[in-house]
């Protein structure tokens, strides 16, 4: 909604108090466990330009500090940490004591050891996922000219997104297309420099997932 140009300050202004509340009722924690509730949140203020690093007293790139912790759910919580600390160009905030400290080259090697075979990514660990797969590209994109790695495992995941794409353009979850699949495509193929409309890899019986 930020990007659309149409947020009104009356939402953003309600937004953040009810953030600044909600972190001042738990002391500073959104979830005990789940830290893509930080990454989210603070794509969030970033969008609408507020300072991350003092919301309501509150350092919530702090918890994203631990790496340890911000892996516990997944793949998708190490891609939506790196997505988070790039969107603004972050410093990655020092570890408390005892706890692992996070990097972006941590970070990158977390989501690239849990590739799957053939290519792709799945928060199951069995066969490739567009909506995740996507996530990951979407990650892995600032580092695609710098990193051999990450490049081989990116051309890897757009030939699977590639193979998977149904004869109407779109992308299916667990046997259901959704918009959001494609959705996460588009962005994943654009932050990539990949046209969606036109690219040949991504255009089905004519139809691309701009169409779908």
């Amino acid at each position: 909604l930020a990007r659309s140009g149409k947020l009104d300050q009356d939402v953003i202004s309600k937004y953040l108090a009810n953030v600044v509340s909600t972190l001042k009722e738990n002391n500073g924690v959104l979830h005990a466990k789940r830290y893509t509730d930080y990454s989210r949140v603070v794509l969030a203020l970033t969008s609408i330009g507020v300072d991350v690093t003092n919301v309501g007293g509150y350092n919530l790139l702090k918890p994203l500090s631990d790496f340890d912790q911000t892996v516990w759910q997944g793949v998708n919580g190490s891609i939506w940490a790196l997505i988070a600390f790039d969107s603004h160009d972050y410093k990655i905030p020092k570890a408390e004591s005892g706890k692992t400290q996070n990097s972006r080259e941590k970070l990158i090697q977390n989501i690239l050891e849990q590739e799957l075979s053939g290519g792709g990514w799945d928060l199951s660990g069995r066969s490739a996922d567009p909506d995740v797969t996507a996530m990951a590209l979407q990650s892995l994109a600032p580092y695609y000219s710098t990193d051999a790695q990450v490049k081989e495992a990116v051309d890897r995941g757009l030939k699977k997104l590639s193979s998977i794409q149904k004869k109407n353009g779109s992308f299916a979850t667990y046997g259901s297309e959704t918009s959001e699949s494609c959705s996460q495509v588009i962005v994943a193929l654009t932050a990539l420099g990949i046209d969606p409309n036109t690219d040949s890899r991504f255009v089905k019986n004519g139809k691309s997932v701009v169409d779908a």
